[in-house]
Protein backbone atom coordinates (compact mmCIF):
# COMPACT_ATOMS: atom_id res chain seq x y z
CA UNK A 1 0.00 0.00 0.00
CA UNK A 2 1.20 3.85 -0.50
CA UNK A 3 1.01 5.70 2.65
CA UNK A 4 1.77 9.74 2.66
CA UNK A 5 2.24 10.77 6.43
CA UNK A 6 2.39 14.44 6.85
CA UNK A 7 4.24 15.56 10.09
CA UNK A 8 7.63 13.76 11.41
CA UNK A 9 7.33 14.46 15.22
CA UNK A 10 7.40 11.59 17.51
CA UNK A 11 4.30 9.86 16.07
CA UNK A 12 5.27 10.41 12.67
CA UNK A 13 8.75 9.08 13.17
CA UNK A 14 7.42 6.30 15.05
CA UNK A 15 4.40 5.11 12.51
CA UNK A 16 6.83 5.21 9.46
CA UNK A 17 9.24 3.26 10.87
CA UNK A 18 6.33 0.77 12.01
CA UNK A 19 4.59 0.57 8.57
CA UNK A 20 7.93 0.14 7.04
CA UNK A 21 8.53 -2.47 8.57
CA UNK A 22 4.86 -3.95 7.41
CA UNK A 23 6.34 -3.74 4.05
CA UNK A 24 4.11 -0.60 3.36
CA UNK A 25 5.56 1.93 0.22
CA UNK A 26 5.98 5.54 2.86
CA UNK A 27 6.47 8.93 1.87
CA UNK A 28 7.05 10.98 4.72
CA UNK A 29 6.52 14.92 4.35
CA UNK A 30 7.71 18.03 6.77
CA UNK A 31 9.36 21.24 6.59
CA UNK A 32 12.46 20.19 8.67
CA UNK A 33 14.33 16.75 9.13
CA UNK A 34 17.06 17.56 10.84
CA UNK A 35 16.14 15.52 13.84
CA UNK A 36 14.81 12.45 12.10
CA UNK A 37 18.36 11.77 10.35
CA UNK A 38 18.49 8.05 12.14
CA UNK A 39 14.96 7.64 10.39
CA UNK A 40 16.10 8.60 6.70
CA UNK A 41 19.48 6.71 6.90
CA UNK A 42 18.12 3.43 8.25
CA UNK A 43 14.55 2.78 7.30
CA UNK A 44 13.49 2.52 3.65
CA UNK A 45 11.01 5.57 2.74
CA UNK A 46 11.12 8.60 0.54
CA UNK A 47 10.77 11.74 1.93
CA UNK A 48 9.39 15.47 1.02
CA UNK A 49 10.78 18.51 2.15
CA UNK A 50 7.94 21.39 2.67
CA UNK A 51 4.92 22.09 3.87
CA UNK A 52 1.86 19.46 3.93
CA UNK A 53 -0.90 22.11 3.78
CA UNK A 54 0.87 23.20 0.28
CA UNK A 55 -1.52 21.69 -2.81
CA UNK A 56 2.11 21.50 -4.57
CA UNK A 57 3.59 19.18 -2.14
CA UNK A 58 1.06 17.05 -1.38
CA UNK A 59 0.83 16.53 -5.50
CA UNK A 60 4.19 15.87 -6.12
CA UNK A 61 4.14 13.24 -2.69
CA UNK A 62 1.72 11.37 -5.08
CA UNK A 63 -1.78 11.55 -2.59
CA UNK A 64 -3.36 11.11 -5.82
CA UNK A 65 -2.59 8.05 -6.58
CA UNK A 66 -2.09 6.75 -2.31
CA UNK A 67 -4.30 4.24 -0.45
CA UNK A 68 -3.99 6.63 2.71
CA UNK A 69 -3.23 10.13 4.22
CA UNK A 70 -2.13 10.22 7.19
CA UNK A 71 -1.93 13.57 9.13
CA UNK A 72 0.03 13.67 12.12
CA UNK A 73 1.09 17.75 11.92
CA UNK A 74 1.80 20.05 15.63
CA UNK A 75 -1.73 21.17 15.47
CA UNK A 76 -5.38 19.62 15.34
CA UNK A 77 -6.97 22.43 12.57
CA UNK A 78 -3.52 21.45 10.30
CA UNK A 79 -4.62 18.34 10.04
CA UNK A 80 -7.84 18.55 9.40
CA UNK A 81 -7.05 20.64 6.51
CA UNK A 82 -4.07 18.90 5.24
CA UNK A 83 -6.73 15.56 4.88
CA UNK A 84 -9.63 17.43 3.51
CA UNK A 85 -6.85 18.59 0.63
CA UNK A 86 -6.16 15.04 0.08
CA UNK A 87 -9.67 13.89 -0.38
CA UNK A 88 -9.84 16.46 -3.17
CA UNK A 89 -6.35 15.35 -4.29
CA UNK A 90 -7.93 11.85 -4.87
CA UNK A 91 -6.53 9.84 -1.77
CA UNK A 92 -8.52 6.83 -0.83
CA UNK A 93 -9.09 7.32 2.73
CA UNK A 94 -7.36 9.54 5.38
CA UNK A 95 -6.42 9.43 9.34
CA UNK A 96 -6.17 12.93 11.05
CA UNK A 97 -4.35 13.35 14.72
CA UNK A 98 -6.84 15.29 16.84
CA UNK A 99 -6.01 15.48 20.69
CA UNK A 100 -7.89 18.64 21.80
CA UNK A 101 -9.94 17.77 24.64
CA UNK A 102 -12.87 20.65 23.66
CA UNK A 103 -12.90 18.46 20.30
CA UNK A 104 -13.24 15.27 22.22
CA UNK A 105 -17.48 15.36 22.09
CA UNK A 106 -17.51 16.25 18.62
CA UNK A 107 -14.77 13.57 16.81
CA UNK A 108 -17.78 11.62 15.35
CA UNK A 109 -19.55 14.33 13.71
CA UNK A 110 -16.15 15.52 12.27
CA UNK A 111 -15.42 12.19 11.17
CA UNK A 112 -18.63 11.91 9.58
CA UNK A 113 -18.75 15.63 7.82
CA UNK A 114 -15.06 15.68 6.77
CA UNK A 115 -15.20 12.10 5.68
CA UNK A 116 -12.53 11.37 7.67
CA UNK A 117 -11.69 7.56 7.58
CA UNK A 118 -9.89 7.74 11.47
CA UNK A 119 -9.58 10.25 14.13
CA UNK A 120 -6.64 9.52 16.00
CA UNK A 121 -5.76 10.71 20.14
CA UNK A 122 -3.03 9.43 21.09
CA UNK A 123 -3.87 11.35 24.57
CA UNK A 124 -6.83 10.04 25.14
CA UNK A 125 -5.96 6.33 24.30
CA UNK A 126 -3.10 6.70 26.42
CA UNK A 127 -5.41 7.61 29.51
CA UNK A 128 -7.80 4.88 29.07
CA UNK A 129 -4.77 2.10 28.62
CA UNK A 130 -3.09 3.59 31.64
CA UNK A 131 -7.03 3.84 33.47
CA UNK A 132 -7.14 -0.23 32.69
CA UNK A 133 -4.05 -0.80 34.14
CA UNK A 134 -5.21 0.76 37.23
CA UNK A 135 -8.01 -1.34 37.19
CA UNK A 136 -6.05 -4.03 37.60
CA UNK A 137 -3.56 -2.72 40.49
CA UNK A 138 -1.06 -5.64 40.62
CA UNK A 139 -0.56 -6.00 36.60
CA UNK A 140 2.46 -4.23 35.06
CA UNK A 141 -0.10 -3.67 32.14
CA UNK A 142 -3.81 -4.79 31.16
CA UNK A 143 -5.22 -5.11 27.77
CA UNK A 144 -8.44 -6.47 26.42
CA UNK A 145 -9.81 -8.53 23.21
CA UNK A 146 -12.63 -10.21 21.82
CA UNK A 147 -14.06 -6.63 22.95
CA UNK A 148 -13.57 -6.93 26.61
CA UNK A 149 -14.21 -10.66 27.19
CA UNK A 150 -10.65 -11.32 27.41
CA UNK A 151 -7.57 -9.90 29.57
CA UNK A 152 -4.04 -9.77 29.09
CA UNK A 153 -2.62 -8.90 31.68
CA UNK A 154 1.45 -8.46 32.59
CA UNK A 155 2.68 -9.47 36.09
CA UNK A 156 5.76 -10.00 37.20
CA UNK A 157 7.19 -12.96 39.52
CA UNK A 158 8.55 -11.91 42.66
CA UNK A 159 10.83 -13.91 44.96
CA UNK A 160 9.07 -16.45 46.88
CA UNK A 161 5.73 -16.15 44.73
CA UNK A 162 3.85 -19.19 44.47
CA UNK A 163 4.36 -18.56 40.83
CA UNK A 164 7.94 -18.78 41.13
CA UNK A 165 9.34 -22.11 39.78
CA UNK A 166 5.95 -23.33 38.78
CA UNK A 167 5.98 -25.93 35.57
CA UNK A 168 3.29 -24.62 33.25
CA UNK A 169 1.68 -27.92 32.57
CA UNK A 170 1.71 -29.27 35.76
CA UNK A 171 0.07 -25.96 36.84
CA UNK A 172 -3.09 -25.78 34.31
CA UNK A 173 -4.01 -29.41 35.32
CA UNK A 174 -3.56 -28.48 38.77
CA UNK A 175 -5.60 -25.89 38.81
CA UNK A 176 -9.64 -25.64 37.39
CA UNK A 177 -9.22 -21.54 36.76
CA UNK A 178 -8.17 -21.56 32.72
CA UNK A 179 -5.37 -19.46 32.09
CA UNK A 180 -2.80 -19.21 29.13
CA UNK A 181 0.73 -17.92 29.74
CA UNK A 182 1.35 -16.57 26.22
CA UNK A 183 5.06 -15.49 26.82
CA UNK A 184 7.65 -14.59 29.23
CA UNK A 185 10.16 -12.00 29.09
CA UNK A 186 13.25 -13.75 31.08
CA UNK A 187 16.24 -10.93 31.06
CA UNK A 188 15.24 -9.22 27.64
CA UNK A 189 14.75 -12.49 26.23
CA UNK A 190 10.91 -13.40 24.97
CA UNK A 191 9.83 -17.24 25.69
CA UNK A 192 7.21 -18.76 23.96
CA UNK A 193 6.54 -21.14 26.57
CA UNK A 194 5.91 -24.84 26.04
CA UNK A 195 4.14 -27.25 28.85
CA UNK A 196 7.75 -28.13 30.74
CA UNK A 197 8.67 -24.41 30.73
CA UNK A 198 9.20 -23.30 34.82
CA UNK A 199 8.88 -20.07 35.38
CA UNK A 200 11.19 -18.25 37.31
CA UNK A 201 12.00 -14.90 39.87
CA UNK A 202 11.72 -11.62 37.73
CA UNK A 203 10.27 -12.82 34.67
CA UNK A 204 7.51 -10.88 33.44
CA UNK A 205 4.77 -13.21 32.00
CA UNK A 206 1.94 -12.42 29.45
CA UNK A 207 -1.22 -14.02 31.10
CA UNK A 208 -4.70 -14.25 29.34
CA UNK A 209 -8.25 -15.08 30.58
CA UNK A 210 -11.70 -13.89 31.26
CA UNK A 211 -11.27 -11.38 33.96
CA UNK A 212 -12.97 -14.18 35.84
CA UNK A 213 -9.84 -16.27 35.62
CA UNK A 214 -7.35 -13.63 36.16
CA UNK A 215 -8.31 -12.43 39.51
CA UNK A 216 -8.19 -16.59 40.66
CA UNK A 217 -4.65 -16.37 39.38
CA UNK A 218 -3.87 -13.46 41.14
CA UNK A 219 -5.66 -14.71 44.24
CA UNK A 220 -3.30 -17.91 44.22
CA UNK A 221 -0.36 -15.58 43.47
CA UNK A 222 -1.02 -14.03 46.37
CA UNK A 223 -0.89 -10.88 44.25
CA UNK A 224 -4.36 -9.27 44.98
CA UNK A 225 -4.33 -5.83 46.13
CA UNK A 226 -6.65 -3.08 47.51
CA UNK A 227 -8.69 -1.41 44.86
CA UNK A 228 -7.37 2.03 43.55
CA UNK A 229 -9.27 4.62 45.37
CA UNK A 230 -6.80 7.84 45.68
CA UNK A 231 -4.73 8.83 42.53
CA UNK A 232 -2.30 11.45 42.19
CA UNK A 233 -0.82 12.74 39.14
CA UNK A 234 1.77 14.97 38.13
CA UNK A 235 0.85 17.32 35.29
CA UNK A 236 -1.67 19.26 33.83
CA UNK A 237 -2.03 17.80 30.39
CA UNK A 238 -4.18 16.53 27.88
CA UNK A 239 -3.46 13.31 29.07
CA UNK A 240 -3.97 14.45 32.75
CA UNK A 241 -7.54 15.60 31.84
CA UNK A 242 -8.58 12.77 29.98
CA UNK A 243 -7.08 10.46 32.49
CA UNK A 244 -8.96 12.10 35.46
CA UNK A 245 -12.58 11.97 33.25
CA UNK A 246 -11.70 8.51 32.79
CA UNK A 247 -10.79 7.68 37.01
CA UNK A 248 -13.63 9.65 38.44
CA UNK A 249 -16.16 8.12 36.21
CA UNK A 250 -14.94 4.92 37.70
CA UNK A 251 -14.85 6.17 41.48
CA UNK A 252 -11.49 7.19 42.18
CA UNK A 253 -10.28 10.63 43.78
CA UNK A 254 -7.92 12.78 41.39
CA UNK A 255 -5.57 15.00 42.69
CA UNK A 256 -3.66 16.47 39.69
CA UNK A 257 -0.62 18.29 40.56
CA UNK A 258 0.18 21.95 38.40
CA UNK A 259 2.74 24.36 38.68
CA UNK A 260 1.39 26.71 36.16
CA UNK A 261 -1.89 28.82 38.06
CA UNK A 262 -3.79 29.58 35.25
CA UNK A 263 -3.69 26.19 33.73
CA UNK A 264 -4.87 24.95 37.52
CA UNK A 265 -7.76 26.92 36.69
CA UNK A 266 -8.47 25.70 33.24
CA UNK A 267 -8.65 22.27 34.98
CA UNK A 268 -10.76 23.43 37.85
CA UNK A 269 -13.60 24.37 35.37
CA UNK A 270 -13.21 21.32 33.15
CA UNK A 271 -12.66 18.70 36.18
CA UNK A 272 -14.82 19.69 39.11
CA UNK A 273 -14.94 16.37 40.87
CA UNK A 274 -11.05 16.64 40.96
CA UNK A 275 -8.79 18.21 43.83
CA UNK A 276 -6.13 20.27 41.63
CA UNK A 277 -3.07 21.66 43.17
CA UNK A 278 -1.12 24.88 42.66
CA UNK A 279 2.86 23.53 43.46
CA UNK A 280 5.79 22.37 42.34
CA UNK A 281 5.79 18.63 42.33
CA UNK A 282 9.74 18.61 42.30
CA UNK A 283 9.37 19.91 45.97
CA UNK A 284 9.38 16.64 48.80
CA UNK A 285 7.39 18.68 50.45
CA UNK A 286 4.06 19.33 47.98
CA UNK A 287 4.02 15.78 47.62
CA UNK A 288 4.18 14.65 51.57
CA UNK A 289 1.33 17.23 51.70
CA UNK A 290 -0.61 15.86 49.20
CA UNK A 291 -0.27 12.45 50.70
CA UNK A 292 1.83 10.65 48.64
CA UNK A 293 2.79 8.63 51.08
CA UNK A 294 -0.94 7.22 51.09
CA UNK A 295 -2.32 7.80 47.88
CA UNK A 296 -2.94 3.91 45.91
CA UNK A 297 -1.13 5.27 43.09
CA UNK A 298 1.22 7.27 40.99
CA UNK A 299 0.81 9.01 37.32
CA UNK A 300 3.40 10.81 35.85
CA UNK A 301 2.55 12.88 32.95
CA UNK A 302 4.63 15.81 32.81
CA UNK A 303 6.16 16.60 29.35
CA UNK A 304 9.91 15.97 30.89
CA UNK A 305 11.04 12.07 30.41
CA UNK A 306 13.87 12.58 32.79
CA UNK A 307 11.28 14.37 35.89
CA UNK A 308 8.83 11.92 35.19
CA UNK A 309 11.37 8.83 35.89
CA UNK A 310 12.69 11.21 39.03
CA UNK A 311 9.24 11.63 40.60
CA UNK A 312 8.23 7.50 40.10
CA UNK A 313 11.57 7.04 41.62
CA UNK A 314 10.63 9.03 44.58
CA UNK A 315 6.93 7.25 44.84
CA UNK A 316 8.83 3.58 44.74
CA UNK A 317 10.45 4.97 47.66
CA UNK A 318 7.17 6.06 49.67
CA UNK A 319 6.09 2.57 48.64
CA UNK A 320 2.93 3.91 46.74
CA UNK A 321 1.26 0.39 45.10
CA UNK A 322 1.30 1.16 41.74
CA UNK A 323 3.38 3.66 39.77
CA UNK A 324 3.01 4.30 36.13
CA UNK A 325 5.10 6.80 33.63
CA UNK A 326 4.71 8.33 31.08
CA UNK A 327 7.81 8.46 28.32
CA UNK A 328 8.42 9.63 25.04
CA UNK A 329 11.40 8.33 24.30
CA UNK A 330 11.98 4.85 23.93
CA UNK A 331 15.32 4.44 24.38
CA UNK A 332 14.56 5.89 28.12
CA UNK A 333 13.11 2.07 28.53
CA UNK A 334 16.80 0.72 29.64
CA UNK A 335 16.66 3.33 32.46
CA UNK A 336 12.90 2.83 34.04
CA UNK A 337 13.87 -1.05 34.27
CA UNK A 338 17.04 0.03 36.20
CA UNK A 339 15.45 2.19 38.45
CA UNK A 340 12.99 -0.61 39.57
CA UNK A 341 9.93 1.35 37.82
CA UNK A 342 7.67 -1.35 36.53
CA UNK A 343 4.64 0.08 34.63
CA UNK A 344 6.02 2.35 31.43
CA UNK A 345 3.99 3.98 29.15
CA UNK A 346 4.77 5.76 25.33
CA UNK A 347 1.68 7.83 23.76
CA UNK A 348 3.33 7.50 20.52
CA UNK A 349 3.35 3.41 20.37
CA UNK A 350 -0.31 3.30 21.63
CA UNK A 351 -1.40 5.60 18.57
CA UNK A 352 0.49 4.13 16.36
CA UNK A 353 -0.53 0.40 17.21
CA UNK A 354 -4.31 1.52 16.54
CA UNK A 355 -3.25 2.93 13.30
CA UNK A 356 -1.12 0.22 11.87
CA UNK A 357 -4.45 -2.24 13.20
CA UNK A 358 -6.33 -0.10 10.76
CA UNK A 359 -4.06 -0.21 8.07
CA UNK A 360 -3.53 -4.17 7.95
CA UNK A 361 -7.33 -4.09 7.88
CA UNK A 362 -7.74 -1.93 5.14
CA UNK A 363 -4.98 -4.21 3.44
CA UNK A 364 -6.68 -7.62 4.13
CA UNK A 365 -10.77 -6.14 3.32
CA UNK A 366 -11.58 -8.87 1.38
CA UNK A 367 -9.57 -11.47 3.28
CA UNK A 368 -9.07 -12.60 6.74
CA UNK A 369 -8.33 -9.50 8.60
CA UNK A 370 -6.26 -8.39 11.20
CA UNK A 371 -8.68 -6.76 14.20
CA UNK A 372 -6.30 -5.86 16.77
CA UNK A 373 -2.64 -5.55 17.32
CA UNK A 374 -1.00 -4.59 20.19
CA UNK A 375 2.92 -4.15 20.90
CA UNK A 376 5.11 -4.72 23.85
CA UNK A 377 8.51 -5.64 24.94
CA UNK A 378 9.89 -2.60 22.26
CA UNK A 379 8.26 -4.01 19.71
CA UNK A 380 9.41 -7.44 19.18
CA UNK A 381 6.33 -9.01 20.85
CA UNK A 382 3.01 -8.57 19.35
CA UNK A 383 -0.33 -10.24 20.34
CA UNK A 384 -2.72 -10.09 16.91
CA UNK A 385 -6.45 -10.73 17.03
CA UNK A 386 -7.68 -12.29 13.08
CA UNK A 387 -10.75 -12.50 11.82
CA UNK A 388 -11.00 -16.34 9.92
CA UNK A 389 -12.45 -16.11 6.28
CA UNK A 390 -11.94 -18.78 3.54
CA UNK A 391 -8.50 -17.74 2.32
CA UNK A 392 -7.08 -19.11 5.23
CA UNK A 393 -4.50 -21.65 4.54
CA UNK A 394 -5.06 -23.43 7.74
CA UNK A 395 -8.69 -23.16 8.52
CA UNK A 396 -10.77 -26.64 9.01
CA UNK A 397 -7.56 -28.59 9.91
CA UNK A 398 -6.96 -29.48 13.84
CA UNK A 399 -4.24 -26.93 14.79
CA UNK A 400 -1.60 -29.78 15.51
CA UNK A 401 -1.35 -30.11 11.58
CA UNK A 402 -1.57 -26.61 10.90
CA UNK A 403 2.76 -26.38 10.85
CA UNK A 404 2.62 -23.11 12.83
CA UNK A 405 6.24 -21.58 13.05
CA UNK A 406 8.15 -21.35 16.13
CA UNK A 407 7.24 -18.18 18.49
CA UNK A 408 3.74 -18.00 17.55
CA UNK A 409 1.49 -19.22 19.49
CA UNK A 410 -2.91 -19.47 19.00
CA UNK A 411 -4.02 -18.32 22.55
CA UNK A 412 -7.59 -18.03 21.98
CA UNK A 413 -10.76 -18.28 19.82
CA UNK A 414 -13.78 -17.06 19.70
CA UNK A 415 -17.18 -18.63 17.93
CA UNK A 416 -20.56 -18.03 18.25
CA UNK A 417 -19.44 -15.78 21.39
CA UNK A 418 -18.25 -19.47 22.94
CA UNK A 419 -14.26 -19.00 24.08
CA UNK A 420 -12.38 -21.52 23.38
CA UNK A 421 -8.32 -22.60 24.51
CA UNK A 422 -7.10 -24.40 22.09
CA UNK A 423 -5.40 -27.73 22.12
CA UNK A 424 -4.05 -29.68 19.60
CA UNK A 425 -7.09 -31.29 18.57
CA UNK A 426 -9.06 -27.87 18.19
CA UNK A 427 -10.22 -27.45 14.80
CA UNK A 428 -10.16 -23.46 13.57
CA UNK A 429 -13.04 -22.50 11.20
CA UNK A 430 -14.26 -19.75 9.36
CA UNK A 431 -15.78 -16.83 10.77
CA UNK A 432 -13.79 -17.68 14.43
CA UNK A 433 -11.92 -14.86 15.91
CA UNK A 434 -8.47 -15.79 17.00
CA UNK A 435 -6.07 -14.21 19.28
CA UNK A 436 -2.21 -15.27 18.47
CA UNK A 437 0.95 -14.03 20.06
CA UNK A 438 4.08 -13.38 17.58
CA UNK A 439 7.63 -13.82 18.73
CA UNK A 440 8.50 -13.22 15.52
CA UNK A 441 7.27 -10.04 14.79
CA UNK A 442 6.36 -11.14 11.47
CA UNK A 443 2.62 -12.02 11.01
CA UNK A 444 0.73 -9.07 9.11
CA UNK A 445 -1.82 -11.37 7.12
CA UNK A 446 -3.25 -14.83 8.68
CA UNK A 447 -1.40 -17.29 6.75
CA UNK A 448 2.18 -15.23 7.91
CA UNK A 449 1.51 -17.44 11.02
CA UNK A 450 2.43 -20.59 8.90
CA UNK A 451 5.89 -22.06 7.69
Amino acid sequence: MKIIIAGVGKLGDYLARSLAEDKQEITLIDQNFSNSQDLINNVDINYITGNALDFNVLQESGVANADLLISVMDQDEKNVICCLLGKKLGVKQTIARIRNPEYSGAVNLLKYELGLSMVINPEKETASHIARSLSIPSALEATSFFKGRMQMVTLKVKENSPLDGINLSSFTKKHSFNIIVCAIDRDGQIIIPKGKTKLETNDKIYVAGTFENINKLLQFADMITQKTKKVIITGGSKTAVYLAEELIALGMQVKIIEMNLDQCHELSERLPKALIINGDVSDQNVLYEEGINTCDAFVALTSIDEENIVYSMFASLNNVPKIITKINHIDLEGVTDKANIDTVITPHRIASNHIVQYVRAMQNSHKSSCEAVYKFDDDILEMLEFRILDDFNGANKKIRDMHIKENILIVAIMRDKQIIYPEGNEVIKPHDIIVLIDGTNEVVSINDMLE
